[in-house]
């Protein structure tokens, strides 16, 4: 869906993301030890430093395997080009680093034009761009236990469909930010947006932090219910993430 960019910022909220590699984390850190500033790391949810209230988070490499409930989904993470680099998410831009962001990200006002059917988004995940990108074990959902995913859809107040039907709608999703069919135009440029609201998607923190969706300078996101729970993010509201580089051409 191509339809041209409106003025959705809303700017109340503010990260920096950064993607560091081994060689560089010892001076970054021991740059934030000389201000006094010792991060918050985080061993479970990885989308704890996207909180207002963390104002320096890192996850480590290792952390993207140890919290059980996400083991599945961060399983993306393994095959990405960040794989073995350390996540730092700061509310300020470190002056003190010589490395720049890679990624800007505020809350919008910004409400999608169109969303996909049930049957569209089937068509979605079966597009070779999707099938070519997922791990295999995002998709091992048989391999977890029936009454957790009966219990988080009672929790998140869905009804109707079953978790194999959500999930659909997780991979679609996912999908949406490796090759768009659903997005508005800024620049001449796609930016790819969710394609629905925070019960239905899951692992926001991938286009967050640029894992899925790298390959666009802007995306709009939504948060998942996770990242609603760990991090505060507002629920159904979209989120923007914007490449450094292009938000200090401006």
């Amino acid at each position: 869906m191509n339809i041209a960019g409106l003025g959705y910022r809303l700017g109340t909220y503010l990260k920096y993301i950064y993607w560091v590699e081994p060689d560089e984390l010892p001076g970054m850190l021991e740059a934030l030890r000389a201000h006094g500033v010792e991060p918050y790391e985080t061993k479970k949810a990885v989308c704890v430093p996207l909180s207002k209230k963390v104002d320096v988070g890192i996850v480590y490499p290792s952390a993207w395997r140890q919290y059980e409930l996400c083991k599945r989904q961060l399983s993306w993470y393994q095959v990405s080009g960040y794989r073995g680099k350390t996540l730092i998410v700061t509310t300020k831009k470190v002056d003190a680093w010589t490395l720049k962001p890679y990624f800007i990200l505020r809350d919008t006002k910004f409400k999608p034009p169109s969303v996909p059917s049930h049957d569209e988004q089937l068509k979605m995940i079966k597009r070779k761009s999707y099938l070519y990108a997922r791990p295999d074990v995002w998709e091992k959902i048989d391999d977890e236990d029936p009454q957790l995913h009966e219990r988080w859809l009672r929790i998140m107040g869905v009804r109707g469909i079953t978790y194999r039907e959500l999930f659909v709608t997780h991979c679609a999703n996912h999908g949406n930010f490796i090759e768009p069919i659903y997005y508005i135009e800024e620049g001449g440029e796609k930016v790819p947006y969710s394609i629905d609201r925070t019960s239905h998607v899951c692992s926001a923190c991938l286009e967050f932090y640029g894992i899925i969706g790298d390959s666009f300078n802007k995306k709009l996101v939504v948060p998942c219910p996770g990242a609603v729970l760990f991090a505060g993010l507002a629920p159904n509201r979209y989120y923007e993430v914007v490449r450094f580089r292009v938000e200090e051409a401006r």
